[in-house]
């Protein structure tokens, strides 16, 4: 005999005594949902179609716990998030209330975050410190314990986040009816259940996917584009290891995909796709039934056997053993209850997500914070402009340049080399649109920053952190390079080329083998290893080491006040005239 069903409902610890029907559906990777009917009557005055009383359980905590007499059943936490009244043909009807499991409390709208250098838990704890912890107890054990280099919450909700999260990382993601789970518990309670008895219709299928695929992802750091396929699937269930085979025959060509997260080793790639496939497997095989035996809940494993007439007695053979992943409970106003539930292979180490959304990675703004890369590659960190809860700094990013290379002859920063300052306000977009690729697509100037390029855009200019600039006009043509101390070069665009030095100037040709120096006390000198000749039209003057030769086809004219020659000298030429 089957033992009476006891059913303990309470709002706010204030006991519902009568209800006409309740529903509950949980499944893995979703809020679960309830619904409770009340009579009318029981909560607001007798005819009266308002909900003056009832409009007080919005937003209050309803716990429902049901199972037979005297043993272990369901027990569920909620938040009522509506309440209505249904009527039909007159009647007063029922007080409808529905809501969420409490994990809708981490749906309260999309959001951003920015996680430098954590891993799971501690990027989960982070993101969800905010929510009280009598209203939901959020147990966070990951498999993956490693320390990720970055990860972004892109205007998601944190539920969103968390989702996407379990579905990138292949992490088990459930609310239990008490606890929200990242994570595979270490141990799962065990149901065992007989087809004929405890279930009342039984499906058992099995599917094919695309199993036989390479992901790659390139770094930067090493300029090596990372590849990776699974190891060959096995299983120890016969119905598995039959839908892995079948499936690589069906799908035998191969398909490569960029990886959805970030890695750094040939390892980590091979691990990620690894762990990917094995989710892949838990959904090959599955089974859906239906039936009444109430210690059944999300996240259990049931243990299925069939009992089948043998003439005059029952066979019991075993079926298998299953995880439930989505279970549906109802119960009515007098006290029956019957359950649909789907589940998988219970071995399956890692689940499939479905249906996770990706968020769509448009270009942000962002400040720089740092520019010395240690590896010297020219990279910057930057922050983004949000104001969020935690806004940590990126990692090291990448720079678009519009050139950028290496040749035969420069082995490193071959084209154009202008690294952002701290401070300057930057631009960051995603390469293949992935959130977990960042990359700094250029600065931007703002009104504190920025003066245009004057009348007419006439001003182009290059200037650097120190004053440096060239300048270039385009209504006069003209071309300016000086540095902050006012020296510079100068070409006006009308023929005239200035330059100037505060200090002194200096010009050297090979070496040392020819100079020209000036300073600001007025001294000139020319100075060459060899020789210096200046010559205007046919006349030359020749300086060199071994003397000074002074050659012109006119005449020679020497005026001063006072010379002095001193040395032998010879005249050789025409008449000599001596005054």
């Amino acid at each position: 005999m089957v033992n009476k069903l006891v059913v303990d409902i309470s709002i706010e610890q204030v006991s519902v005594t009568h209800f006409s029907r309740f529903t509950l559906d949980q499944h893995f990777n979703k809020h679960h949902s309830f619904e409770l009917h009340i009579n009318h009557d029981q909560v607001e005055e007798t005819g009266g179609i308002t909900l003056a009383k009832s409009k007080d359980f919005i937003g209050k905590s309803i716990t429902v716990q049901f199972g037979r007499l005297g043993e272990s059943g369901i027990v569920f936490t909620g938040i009522i998030t509506k309440v209505e009244i249904a009527q039909t043909h007159g009647f007063r009807g029922d007080i409808v209330i529905t809501g969420y499991s409490p994990d809708i409390l981490l749906d309260r709208g999309p959001d951003l975050g920015s996680y430098l250098g954590k891993n799971l838990k501690t990027i989960l704890q982070q993101a969800t410190n905010d929510t009280p912890q009598n209203d939901l107890d959020f147990q966070i054990n990951p498999a993956n314990q490693a320390t990720i280099d970055y990860i972004i919450q892109y205007k998601e909700s944190d539920f969103d986040f968390i989702n996407r999260l379990s579905a990138e990382y292949h992490e088990w993601f459930y609310y239990d009816g008490s606890v929200l789970r990242f994570g595979k518990p270490d141990k799962l309670e065990e149901i065992a259940l007989i087809y004929g008895r405890d279930l009342q219709s039984l499906q058992y299928g099995m599917q094919i996917a695309p199993l036989n695929y390479k992901k790659f992802a390139y770094h930067s750091q090493q300029d090596e584009l990372l590849s990776a396929r699974p190891a060959s699937a096995s299983s120890g269930l016969s119905d598995v290891a039959h839908a892995i085979s079948a499936s690589n025959n069906v799908y035998s060509k191969q398909f490569n995909q960029p990886l959805s997260v970030r890695v750094n080793s040939q390892k980590e790639i091979e691990t990620f796709v690894n762990e990917e496939q094995k989710a892949l497997i838990s959904g090959l095989v599955s089974i859906a039934a239906k039936g009444d035996n109430v210690k059944v809940g999300i996240g259990k494993i049931v243990d299925i056997s069939t009992s089948m007439h043998n003439g005059t007695d029952f066979q019991v053979e075993d079926f298998g053993r299953f995880i439930v992943t989505a279970i549906h409970h109802e119960i009515d106003g007098v006290g029956h209850y019957h359950h649909t539930f789907e589940g998988v292979a219970a071995d399956s180490e890692r689940l499939q997500a479905q249906k996770v959304q990706k968020p769509f990675a448009d270009m942000q703004l962002a400040d720089v914070v740092d520019n010395n890369d240690p590896q010297g590659h020219g990279r910057i960190k930057v922050r983004f402009k949000w104001a969020c809860q935690v806004n940590d700094p990126t990692e090291w990013l990448r720079v678009m340049t519009p050139d950028a290379g290496s040749s035969d002859k420069v082995s490193k920063n071959r084209g154009f080399v202008f690294i952002p300052e701290v401070g300057d306000q930057v631009v960051i977009a995603f390469e293949e649109g992935n959130i977990a690729r960042p990359i700094v697509m250029g600065s931007v100037f703002h009104g504190k920053s920025g003066t245009g390029g004057s009348d007419q855009n006439k001003n182009k200019s290059l200037t650097t952190r120190s004053g440096s600039t060239i300048s270039l006009n385009d209504l006069t043509g003209s071309v300016l390079a000086a540095d902050a101390l006012g020296n510079h070069f100068n070409m006006d665009g009308a023929g005239n080329i200035d330059v100037k030095g505060s200090e002194s100037k200096k010009i050297d040709i090979g070496e040392g083998q020819a100079l020209l120096k000036m300073d600001k006390a007025g001294n000139v000198m020319i100075e060459a290893a060899t020789e210096i000749k200046f010559k205007v039209g046919d006349s030359i003057v020749t300086i060199s080491s071994k003397g000074i030769s002074l050659d012109t086809p006119g005449s020679n004219s020497i005026k001063s006040s006072n010379n002095s020659i001193k040395g032998k000298g010879t005249w050789d030429g025409g008449d000599v005239f001596i005054n």
